[in-house]
């Protein structure tokens, strides 16, 4: 059966990360790019880890470690200390990442790539961690460099339109022509000044809008 693929909102909670190793360091930086405060509890961790902005403790793993943590990645490479840090994990109430035992955990990690706004993220059931890689590299260079640069320009406006448009087939075309063909062929011909131009008219609400606003002012529209 397929997982539910979903997107954490972990911005300013507590993470922790039992273990010290490779894997510790590359969610360490994942976390931290995700905006989670991040402690890594590790006897002998990773010299790179120090050079992360992270809360590092070169000792052992306790109970107690996890107290506040809203999620966990448990990575060290002792089963025993794996399985305390679990259990106190699931009583903590936080989300469990495992790395030696993934279907044990709550969630795994796809491999994953930022472009601005766009995430692209590739999973393949735990069969091949080497294949989900490369199937994001691939991705990540086929991916229309000028994708995140409409999403990004577009970000704006959209709780612009959401607020001034109640009908909800009205709103729904407006914020589909934020990002569809026409926009990105604006954007590629003439540039972001023009895409703004469009971006704009579309906030301003039509004569058989259901129920009209006041044209937005200077202060209210993106530049």
């Amino acid at each position: 059966m397929p997982s539910l693929p979903v997107m954490l909102d972990i911005q300013g909670k507590r993470c922790v990360i039992v273990g010290g190793g490779q894997v510790a360091l590359r969610r360490a930086q994942a976390l931290i790019d995700a905006g989670a405060h991040v402690t890594v509890i590790a006897p002998e961790p990773d010299a790179k880890l120090a050079l992360l902005a992270v809360e590092l403790h070169s000792r052992p793993y306790r109970q107690g470690d996890l107290d506040g943590a809203s999620l966990v990645v448990i990575a060290s490479d002792d089963p025993q200390v794996n399985q305390s840090a679990a259990r106190d994990a699931h009583k903590a109430g936080a989300l469990v990442n495992r790395a030696d035992d993934p279907p044990a955990g709550d969630f795994t990690v796809p491999a994953h790539a930022h472009h601005g706004l766009v995430t692209l993220a590739v999973h393949t059931g735990g069969v091949s961690a080497g294949a989900a890689a490369a199937i994001r590299r691939e991705l990540s260079e086929a991916l229309d460099h000028d994708w995140p640069r409409l999403i990004k320009a577009a970000g704006g406006f959209r709780s612009i339109i959401q607020k001034r448009y109640t009908n909800p087939d009205q709103r729904r075309s407006r914020l589909l022509q934020l990002t569809d063909a026409h926009a990105m062929a604006i954007l590629k011909e003439k540039g972001e000044p023009a895409l703004l131009d469009f971006f704009r008219g579309l906030v301003e609400p039509t004569p058989d809008a259901a129920s009209p606003q006041p044209s937005p002012g200077p202060a209210d529209m993106p530049g």
